[in-house]
Formats: structure tokens, C-alpha cells, sequence
């Protein structure tokens, strides 16, 4: 994988995957489902589609796939998202048992959908996925987009379906091990592992995370006119462990508030309290300079001499140096309008690697991977540091999202973790409203 692919790996803008664990928890809602079902079953006896009843297996799966169809294309429908929901259809993925998968989501399901996309029934609109070979720049499988049929966006507004309605089911996998990918446009695939003593370890930390998470007490303020809205149960968390090891990556997500906008996450309330960001600075660098055996590392790893006014453009490809597996030729993609016009990428990196001489050697080894885990094992240790102490927090990768009357004690535990696990002093980026202050460890 290239520098671009793997520096921009979580920039890119994925279509929402189907969430196979929704289901109906009001009456409404089961209304609305027994109403599709009806239907469904209507249509395939005026078309032929089916000759024999259904055994009480069948007809139990039936079930469960069109509730957790319609209940999650339901559930992005009243997120006001225009993408649509990437599902796979393969036989592979449907007919395999795996720790990933809904049991009652079988083989049963394309034809599923396709009778759901019937003119009778437009419940659910898709556009098929395969191998593409002929878009030279998008060569790759794809999966099937699928998007709420015009009839069940009636039915939603028919029943008055709220987020409230729709219930998710907490059985589903927590630690997720992915496959590298071998091109931008490819997805990693995940793999199947036996548990050990450190799967099931991470799996009771995200058990004691979740639960915390669950019982806090979050709000969140709608700015007017605004064209989406949030669920505010969308909190269970999973760990992504990424390139085939669980030493790579591990980054969290599902949290709603991981898809707002920096600007929309001011309009959190947690217990009671405005949320407050906390935000490790210069993260990586200054891990990096501790396991390469240096304790100091330079006032701002990013402010590179010559280049202080481009500052953001050094910190990304700075990190695009440290994901690379080989030398870098040009910009990581966005990069290029953030210099200069005449300013050469050789400049930049050669720039940087004269400011780091000392962790020179590291570039272009790919080490960026195993710095994310670094980062994520720090983090996971602040969350529970932060729950001992009786205070909910958001993570955003490598940040904290937390009420503003725990800024300090919050801030406090970071600062002790960091240098616990790295034995070097870190940099919080606090964030009040709209005012940035980077605020150093005090010794």
C-alpha cells in the first residue's frame, strides 16, 4: 500500500456498512415490520416467487433479516445521510459461520432484498456490487449500496418511527481484526482468530468501557435548521485491530459522536455539563522519539524551520512518512495545496528528516501502525483511569470528550498515563467553545 492509501486510510469517506444488529423495540415499530412482512409474503404468492410454506426455521429468519433491513435503513433515513448503506450479497461472506455475524442473516438474503425491491414493494432501493475492471482508478470489488425504498420512507412517517424505536443489540463482536488492504479502492477484510488470554482482555476492557458509556447521561443541543439528527443510544464501541495483528491500529469507533463535526461536538451535554475537548498533541512523535531512546523531543514536533507557516501540511506528511513502507515520491493526497505551489515535496521530507535526524531511521518502515496501537493502548488506559474516577468520556481516537467541570482532573489523568507508558511529558490540547489552548505538563 502507498503512503496516500495508507495516510488517508481514515480519511476516506466510507458509505455507512450495514448494521446487522437492529431490531424492533415499539409497538409502532413492529406494526410497521408485521406490515412489510404481510406484504412480502403477499407478493411472493401472486408472482410464483414461492410454492412451498415456510418451515418455522425459515420463517424465523425471514423475520429477523427484514427487521434488521428495515430497522436499519430506518435508522439512516432519520439520520438525514444521503450516502447509502454498503451491504454484501456474497455467498462467501452470508453462508460462513463467523464471530462477526448475525446467525439469522443466511444466504436468504439477497433474494430478501430483491423481492423488498419490487414496484409492489419498494422498501428498499440498491444498486448491486461485483468486480469492477473497467474504471481504471477504481478497479475493485464493491459491495451493494442499498437505500430506503420510497414505500417504507412512507411507512416510517406512517408509524412515526424515532430513533427511540429502533433498538441495537449488544452480542455483536467488540474486537474486530482486519486484513490489510492491497489497494485504496480495496476493503480489508476481517479475519476470524482464536481468542487468547489478550483477545479476551481487550474484549473486558471494551465490556467495562461500553457499560460506563451506556450509563452516562448525554445530551445534545440541535442547532436549528439543522438537516440531521442523533441518536443518542449510537454508543457501543469496538476496537479495530488492523493488517492481520492485534499489535497494529486499535483504534475505537461507533460512538455517534465520532460522525459530527468538530463544531457539532460543542453541542454535546454530558451529566448535565458542556463537553470539553482533550486532545493528546503531537501524539506520535513523541512516542516515536521515546522507542527510538530519546527522552527529549523537540518544543513542536511540527513546527519544521523554514517551514513554520505550513505547519498542518508538515504534521500530515510527517505521519504519511511514518505509515509509508518505502520512500515517498509526492504529497499524500490533499496535501500538495497546503504548500506553496513551488515547493517540492523532496524539500519537505528531506526538511524533516534533517529536523528528526534522531528518529530518521524510522521513516518509510511502516512503524505508524504499530504507533496507532501505542496510541490506543493509551487511551483505553485513560478511559478507565477517567471511569475510576467517576467521569463519563467520549474518546475520539486520541482524544477525550468530557464535561466541562472534569476538564482538570481529566487532564491530570492523561498527562500521568502518558508519561507512565511512555516516560516522556505530553502536550493536552484543550478545547473550550471556540478557544484553543495547548496547555504543557507542569513538572
Amino acid at each position: 500500500m502507498s503512503a496516500n492509501e495508507t495516510h488517508e486510510e481514515d480519511q476516506r469517506s466510507y458509505r455507512r456498512h450495514f448494521n446487522q444488529w437492529r431490531y424492533p423495540v415499539s409497538l409502532n415499530c413492529h406494526l410497521c415490520i408485521s406490515e412489510v412482512i404481510d406484504r412480502f409474503t403477499q407478493v411472493e404468492k401472486e408472482r410464483g416467487l414461492r410454492s412451498r410454506e415456510r418451515k418455522r426455521r425459515d420463517l424465523w429468519i425471514l423475520r429477523h433479516t427484514i427487521e434488521a433491513l428495515v430497522c436499519d435503513l430506518a435508522h439512516h433515513h432519520l439520520s438525514g445521510h444521503s450516502n447509502g448503506i454498503a451491504i454484501s450479497r456474497s455467498n462467501r461472506d452470508l453462508k460462513k459461520k463467523s464471530r462477526y455475524k448475525n446467525p439469522y442473516i443466511t444466504g436468504q438474503l439477497p433474494y430478501i432484498m430483491d423481492v423488498l425491491e419490487l414496484p409492489e414493494l419498494q422498501i428498499v432501493e440498491q444498486v448491486k456490487g461485483g468486480l469492477n475492471l473497467f474504471e481504471t482508478e477504481h478497479k475493485g470489488h464493491f459491495k451493494t449500496v442499498m437505500r430506503p425504498g420510497r414505500h417504507l420512507i412512507h411507512l416510517i412517517q406512517k408509524y412515526q418511527i424515532e430513533y427511540e424505536d429502533i433498538g441495537l443489540g449488544d452480542c455483536d463482536e467488540t474486537i474486530i481484526l482486519k486484513s490489510e488492504r492491497i489497494g485504496f479502492w480495496d476493503e480489508s477484510e476481517v479475519i476470524e482468530y482464536e481468542d487468547n488470554d489478550m483477545t479476551n482482555h481487550y474484549r473486558k476492557e471494551m465490556t467495562e468501557i461500553n457499560q460506563w458509556i451506556k450509563e452516562a447521561d448525554l445530551n445534545y443541543l440541535m442547532p436549528i435548521n439543522s438537516e440531521t439528527d442523533v441518536d443518542l443510544s449510537e454508543r457501543r464501541l469496538r476496537r479495530y485491530f488492523t493488517r492481520g495483528s492485534f499489535e497494529s491500529g486499535g483504534r475505537l469507533f461507533g460512538g455517534f459522536w465520532q460522525e459530527l463535526k468538530k463544531e457539532q461536538r460543542k453541542n454535546i451535554i454530558i451529566d448535565d455539563e458542556e463537553a470539553v475537548s482533550l486532545d493528546y498533541s503531537q501524539m506520535a512523535p513523541r512516542i516515536l522519539y521515546r522507542l527510538c531512546g530519546i527522552r527529549q523531543t523537540p518544543e513542536d514536533c511540527y513546527r519544521v524551520p523554514g517551514y513554520e507557516r505550513y505547519r498542518s501540511g508538515i504534521k500530515k506528511v510527517f505521519n504519511a512518512m511514518t505509515f509509508a513502507e518505502n520512500p515517498m515520491t509526492r504529497y499524500p493526497k490533499g496535501v500538495k495545496q497546503m504548500f506553496k505551489e513551488d515547493i517540492r515535496f523532496q524539500e519537505v521530507s528531506d526538511a524533516i528528516q534533517r529536523y528528526h535526524s534522531g528518529i530518521a531511521h524510522k521513516f518509510y518502515v511502516g512503524i505508524g501502525h504499530y504507533l496507532q496501537y501505542l496510541e490506543s493502548q493509551i487511551l483505553i488506559k485513560v478511559l478507565l483511569g477517567l471511569k475510576e474516577l467517576g467521569i463519563h468520556a467520549l474518546p475520539i481516537h486520541d482524544a477525550v470528550l468530557v464535561g466541562k467541570a472534569w476538564v482538570d482532573m481529566s487532564k491530570e489523568l492523561m498527562e500521568q498515563v502518558f508519561l507512565d507508558m511512555t516516560n516522556v511529558e505530553s502536550w493536552i490540547q484543550i478545547e473550550r467553545g471556540y478557544n484553543d489552548m495547548e496547555m504543557k505538563r507542569e513538572d
